[in-house]
């Protein structure tokens, strides 16, 4: 497999910012109390990474948000790597008629500012020693280094090429891939990446549905062909429903 070429990899180093300014994504306990975000992962946290044992592994997860599952496989024995793309390219927005992206840009650029003070703010809470990494994900250079594990946790619905992702992430790894994603039991089992932006939707956050045969076989081809499947329920703070969700979990063969 070819290396793509990559515009810098930088190692990401801050001060603690204050509680005001964090806006958590996941839900987490802090010595104050709990502090809710969109989705509490809590509950079923071991089902979301799909049962894998973290102790003794190097882990490379893309788009840690909040933190809360690097911290987490930290707990359980992970040494973390954790990549988010520079703020210039954040994720990728769908475009869409008579739109202002650019005000849409400057609004995401707040929030997403207050999650990655959330994920600074539980990084000193607790002494971390996960380490962030700002990078384009589709080519993570090898300056980054190997990994056991790859974790790309609900980040592909957001992307406009999901295969680059998978692939950017699988180049560095040696063992495992780990893929959660919203499960759609209507699309059946074929290998889909059904569209679901529309022109009257609003929506310009999300892209896909994605199918686990389309992550199984997506990960075969890059070499993981032994994979399993699970499914699973996490909650949505927004309205407190468990929703659907599954996780792939494929080893190099």
């Amino acid at each position: 497999m070819p290396e793509l070429t990559y515009p810098g990899l930088v190692e990401i180093h801050r001060a603690p910012p204050s509680l005001d300014e964090c806006r958590f994504y996941h839900t987490v306990d802090l010595p104050d109390g709990e502090r809710r975000g969109q989705w509490d992962l809590r509950p079923g946290v071991q089902a979301y990474l799909g049962g894998v044992s973290f102790k003794g592994k190097a882990v490379l997860e893309i788009g840690p948000a909040s933190g809360f599952l690097s911290f987490h496989m930290e707990r359980a024995g992970a040494a973390v790597t954790a990549v988010e793309p520079p703020m210039e390219r954040l994720w990728d927005f769908v475009p869409m008629p008579d739109f202002d992206a650019a005000a849409h840009r400057r609004a995401r650029h707040r929030d997403i500012d207050g999650v990655r003070n959330s994920f600074w703010y539980l990084h000193h809470l607790y002494g971390s020693r996960v380490r962030l990494l700002e990078t384009v994900p589709e080519a993570i250079p090898a300056e980054a280094g190997e990994f056991d594990v790859g974790l790309i946790a609900a980040v592909l619905l957001h992307c406009r090429a999901p295969f680059d992702i998978i692939e950017g992430c699988a180049r560095r790894v040696r063992g495992t891939m780990i893929v959660t994603e919203l499960y759609d039991a209507t699309l059946g089992e074929r290998p889909l990446c059904h569209l679901l932006a529309r022109p009257h939707v609003k929506e310009v956050d999300t892209w896909w549905a994605l199918t686990p045969a389309f992550i199984v076989n997506a990960l075969g081809l890059l070499g993981f062909g032994r994979a399993t499947v699970g499914t699973h329920h996490q909650k949505r703070e927004l309205d407190g429903q468990g929703i659907p969700m599954f996780t792939v979990v494929a080893h190099r063969t």
